[in-house]
């Protein structure tokens, strides 16, 4: 699975961190259920997205 533009931009703020995607919609205050986030990408220290991304095994598709 590739980063979207957006994920590649939002990697930029944090380094070293990570980069989730997450299913559905939801708003600032809204707490994101651990299901919702299909999965998530490693940031490195220069605020690029690094590695493969790796699959919440958690995750649930919506139907």
């Amino acid at each position: 699975m590739s980063p979207d533009p957006g994920e590649i931009e939002e990697a930029k703020k944090y380094p070293n961190g990570w980069v989730y995607r997450i299913s559905g919609s939801f708003k600032d205050d809204e707490a994101i259920p651990p299901e919702a986030v299909v999965g998530a990408w490693k940031v490195n220290d220069r605020g690029e997205i690094s590695g493969d991304f790796i699959l919440n095994p958690n995750y649930k598709a919506k139907k």
